[in-house]
């Protein structure tokens, strides 16, 4: 039977409310087959009833040993040397939700692990508001197999002994900027970052290498974290792909770039943005080629508080830009005005035309509602870089990937607006 065979079991996936019996019998099963093990410890309760726990002057639960708990230690079974040792993936979840004071969830101080993972590769930590991750094991995980780490948590020092990291995930509210530094200087071999923390002091030494850094992703970083590392593939891009998101009530701008197998993407307000970026490629600055505009977010009214002139510079050495409908219909008013006055290197331009955009000649409420104004503003910039001695030598529709019955649609569209308005007469072919 299937349900007898060790690789069967060899993902388990326990909550806080899984009694000790049913961790022990998966475990068992999965018999000598690597583990990849989720505790999801999230939930409310810090005393499930029945519980036989004891507790010491922290309010932290302690084993009953003569009548062990059901539930707060039903991990006790992956302390087995038997175990553990098999464990590959480890994903902990023992964040609280906060309301008022941090309540720490009892198991986020027991030490329930109480052997190191031999062949532990991949960590995943959250722990929330929790301020003593460290007390969850009884000592350290970080063996030296561990290849991947993502932590959510409070910088205690806990995790900064894993070294010879490929992977890393970091959300920390407050972390020592000299703390971090010395962290990524155990660990430039790191091919994938993602970090989202606040930094503060002073460093003590020199921003740290990654060069062998593939992607990078900063997330409500401070600009002081350029001063911590340093990317020196970034030289390297050639093109860059920008989109705007609305989160709550603020503006976000994700730049993504992608060239031989890397990719940076940057989240933050626009002011903030230009600055990470002009600091990750001071040292050499790219060559940008080909912009795309895309996954424009209708969340927000953009020409509200938006200014895009900042993105501009981004444009100066571009030969190819492709832009999304919603850039030009609905973005701030200078956006075409900006793209009217590029330079000649300039030569290739796609835009995109949703199915429904229909070519209409007619003004008022029905030519507005089906995109008659984005088909202006091509028309108009198309025919001002030509009278302006910058014409385009190749004018096109961008393509999104879609396909069938929607994507003869679009080009159905674009072939009768392209046409009608006489495009053709204003672009010169090389």
């Amino acid at each position: 039977m299937l349900i007898n065979q060790p690789r069967m079991w060899s993902t388990i996936f326990a909550k806080r409310a899984d009694s000790r019996g049913f961790v022990e019998m998966c475990v068992e099963r999965s018999q000598t087959t690597p583990l990849d093990v989720t505790v999801d410890a999230s939930e409310w309760e810090l005393v499930h009833p029945g519980c036989t726990c004891d507790t010491d002057g922290r309010e932290r639960l302690l084993p009953n040993e003569r009548n062990p708990c059901e539930w707060h230690f039903a991990f006790e079974a992956l302390t087995s040397p038997k175990h553990s040792t098999r464990i590959q993936t480890l994903d902990v979840d023992f964040n609280r939700p906060y309301y008022g004071e941090v309540v720490e969830l009892a198991m986020g101080s027991c030490q329930f692990f109480a052997l190191s993972f031999p062949q532990l590769v991949t960590l995943r930590w959250n722990a929330g508001y929790s301020k003593h991750s460290r007390y969850t094991f009884s000592r350290s995980p970080f063996t030296p197999t561990i290849r991947s780490l993502s932590f959510d948590g409070s910088w205690d020092g806990f995790f900064t002994q894993a070294n010879n990291l490929t992977s890393l995930t970091l959300v920390v509210l407050r972390v020592n900027a000299e703390d971090f530094r010395l962290f990524m200087l155990s660990n430039q071999s790191i091919e994938s970052l993602s970090l989202d923390l606040y930094l503060e002091g002073d460093l003590k030494g020199p921003p740290v290498d990654l060069l062998n850094l593939k992607s990078l992703t900063l997330r409500f970083c401070p600009e002081s974290v350029l001063e911590i590392i340093r990317v020196p593939t970034l030289q390297h891009l050639s093109s860059l792909e920008i989109s705007l998101e609305g989160i709550e009530d603020i503006t976000q701008v994700v730049l993504t770039a992608a060239v031989d197998g890397f990719a940076i993407s940057v989240m933050a307000g626009l002011g903030y943005v230009m600055g990470i970026w002009e600091g990750l490629t001071r040292d050499a600055p790219p060559t940008i080629r080909h912009v795309r505009y895309w996954k424009y977010s209708e969340a927000r009214d953009w020409e509200s508080d938006f200014n895009g002139h900042a993105l501009i510079p981004l444009l100066a050495d571009a030969h190819t830009l492709e832009i999304g409908h919603g850039y030009l219909l609905w973005w701030y008013p200078g956006f075409v005005d900006d793209l009217k006055q590029l330079g000649p290197q300039l030569k290739t331009i796609r835009f995109e035309i949703p199915e429904d955009t229909e070519p209409f000649k007619d003004r008022g409420d029905v030519y507005t509602r089906h995109g008659g104004e984005l088909l202006d503003r091509i028309e108009e910039l198309v025919k001002y870089r030509f009278e302006h001695g910058r014409p385009f030598s190749m004018v096109e529709r961008m393509t999104v990937g879609e396909t069938g019955r929607v994507s003869r649609l679009q080009d159905y569209v674009w072939r009768c607006f392209y046409g009608d308005r006489g495009l053709g007469q204003y672009v010169r072919p090389e």
